[in-house]
């Protein structure tokens, strides 16, 4: 016995644990042996004797049936419509309350329980299919769900069948059973994005051939067939010979879409649309090549999630490079310039440009540059290119500028920029190219300049608070920052510069930014909505190269280390692109994973190389930029 919370007359009351369960054993025990019985439920022939207290009390049909007196005193009430195993499934709840249920008698008790008016069943049944829900019932419930009606719980069956859509999809057995609508909402759902475009198209015909009547919605069910991530010789070897592709109209105009898409090889990244984004897939932060111990070049190109933790080996570049420039233009990767052999005096840079496809992980060589060019930047501007500066052969500096056209795979020469410049940076925002800082004239400069490209002019900017070079410049919001870098001094010393600061183009404006110090130059710089990320880099006070992932939110005012990288890096490039899962291995474990618990923190000394002008009475310029690459 337990003293009861409400307090009657004069003194409290008093309730029992054990009475209620009783109450009910009781009654049920006095249906079982069809004692006082008053009633009689029948369905499908079967008649069930019950107590007209009991069901009035707990059904507002049989309230109402009783009190209208519907049936004879004797005659049984009979509930057309019903089964008799969930008519029984109902009343056992109500003279137990105990509901058992399985996913081949849970429609028929819902049901009852409707027809009766018991809404305690109706929840429990709802409440039984949610917990049920997983990569082996998802399509069953999401077929009960649509029966019964509950719009929330068809959503949330839908969402399991949409994220199990590639175990789905594999399983013969689930994949006959998919009704058109269902197999439609599963390839246009992400979790398929582990499946290349190729096996998408092959498992929707699969599911069309199954039966003739299908073939009439193949140009439904196929329109969620991205064709033009199909790669060529796929096209032509696996899709353009089906039947079905000739004969159907709207698949005819499918697959010529796809052909002339690979028809425009350079073109693609100006003729992107909802039929050429990478299906599913996540944004994966990218470090391309760059320098590591003893001035080893590489060319692997890593890519992590946004922990910037763990890491996986997705392919190379062509070429080991360093000093060279990323730029990312609708989801394509150019990797531009550098130099694919170390030599301090930057005396042989490149100007070959490769683009990078992470929807076929694909390479392609596309028109180089007209300047070799290394240690410079690029920009994106208005879907162009934008190569600004840089180190030039044999070693000197330029103030040359010209843009890419992807549509017709050529380089433009711009106006020049207002000085022979190498190690700056710059970053486009609302249209407009800042380019900051640098190496020139045999010193380190705080010159800011913007290029509006519509008057095809530079115009001179605010410069900021601190010279620098070898530093990083991001547009987060309406703000541009600069981060890190090296100066030099007038006794020919470098030194690192801590200080963060960032510009309004509204005001024309640098203000320093009270950020916890950041002593790395020569670092990979990317942004992904409000976060900056930095890898790699020199830092001169330690006099290594070091490996580490900082991710800082401007509004925090504090970089946080999140990860490390596979290998300590400079002169490398880093760049946000979205992947998908087939090249990443989402979800999987991978053998190249490499987590930062895991590694070693390298120890390399810095390298500084001689800053003795070359022979043969070179130009300040020449001098300057064996300086400016004194190496980290």
């Amino acid at each position: 016995m337990s003293l009861g919370d409400q307090v009657w007359g004069n003194g409290p009351g008093l309730s029992s644990d054990s009475y209620l369960p009783r109450l009910l054993e009781g009654l049920q025990r006095l249906r079982s042996q069809n004692m006082l019985c008053d009633v009689t439920l029948e369905a499908e022939g079967v008649a069930f004797p019950a107590h007209k207290a009991v069901l009035a009390a707990a059904s507002s049909y049989c309230k109402v049936c009783f009190g209208e007196g519907d049936a004879g005193p004797n005659a049984p009430v009979q509930l057309a419509g019903l089964t008799a195993r969930g008519l029984r499934n109902v009343l056992f709840f109500l003279y137990s309350n105990r509901l058992e249920v399985t996913l081949a008698t849970v429609v028929e008790t819902f049901r009852a329980a409707e027809r009766l008016l018991v809404r305690e069943v109706m929840s429990l049944c709802l409440r039984f299919l949610e917990d049920e829900l997983n990569p082996c019932t998802c399509l069953e419930i999401l077929n009960i769900a649509r029966q019964l009606g509950p719009e929330e719980l068809v959503q949330k069956a839908m969402g399991c069948v949409s994220r199990h859509g590639r175990e789905i999809l594999a399983d013969s057995a689930q994949l006959k059973e998919l009704d058109e609508a269902t197999l439609c909402q599963i390839l246009d759902g992400a979790a398929v994005g582990h499946l290349t475009e190729l096996e998408l198209f092959r498992t929707a015909l699969g599911w069309l051939r199954q039966d003739d009547a299908r073939l009439r919605e193949a140009a439904s069910v196929l329109r969620r067939i991205r064709f033009p991530l199909i790669p060529l010789r796929d096209l032509q070897t696996f899709v353009q010979d089906v039947p079905l592709m000739k004969t159907d109209p709207a698949c005819r105009r499918y697959l010529r879409e796809a052909l002339e898409y690979h028809s425009q090889l350079y073109a693609q990244p100006m003729l992107q649309s909802e039929r050429t984004r990478v299906r599913g897939g996540s944004d994966a932060l990218l470090v391309l090549g760059g320098r590591s111990a003893d001035n080893a070049l590489h060319d692997d190109v890593w890519a992590a999630d946004l922990s910037g933790r763990l890491w996986k080996r997705i392919g190379r570049l062509g070429r080991p490079v360093y000093n060279h420039c990323v730029a990312v233009l609708h989801d394509f990767v150019f990797v531009l310039g550098g130099q694919d052999r170390f030599d301090p005096k930057g005396r042989c840079p490149s100007n070959k440009v490769f683009r990078f496809d992470p929807r076929h992980n694909a390479w392609l060589q596309v028109a180089s540059m007209r300047g070799r060019r290394t240690r410079f930047h690029v920009g994106v501007l208005h879907d162009r290119l934008v190569a600004v500066g840089g180190g030039a052969p044999p070693g000197t500096l330029t103030d040359t500028a010209e843009e890419y056209r992807p549509a017709e795979n050529e380089w433009q020469t711009l106006p020049p920029f207002p000085a022979p410049v190498a190690d700056h940076a710059g970053t486009s925002h609302k249209g407009i190219l800042y380019v900051a800082g640098g190496f020139t004239a045999g010193k380190t400069t705080c010159q800011t300049y913007s290029y509006l490209s519509r008057l095809r002019r530079w115009i001179t900017n605010r410069p900021m608070t601190f010279a620098r070079c070898n530093h990083g410049m991001a547009a987060v919001g309406d703000r541009i920052f600069c981060i890190g870098g090296r100066a030099l001094t007038n006794a020919g010393e470098w030194v690192p510069v801590n200080q963060t600061e960032f510009y309004c183009p509204a005001t024309d404006q640098w203000t320093r930014l009270h950020l916890s110090a950041f002593d790395l130059c020569q670092f990979g710089l990317a942004v992904r909505g409000q976060q900056m990320y930095i890898t790699g880099g020199g830092s001169l006070r330690r006099r290594m190269k070091e490996d580490g992932v900082f991710i800082c939110s401007p509004g925090e005012k504090a970089w946080e280390k999140a990860g490390s990288l596979p290998v300590a890096l400079a002169d490398h490039a880093s760049c946000f692109v979205r992947l998908p899962g087939w090249i990443t291995g989402e979800g999987q474990q991978e053998g190249e994973e490499t987590s930062a618990a895991s590694k070693m923190t390298s120890t390399l000394n810095l390298f500084v190389t001689s800053t003795d002008a070359p022979s043969g009475g070179a130009s300040s310029d020449s001098q300057g930029l064996g300086k400016c690459i004194a190496d980290v």
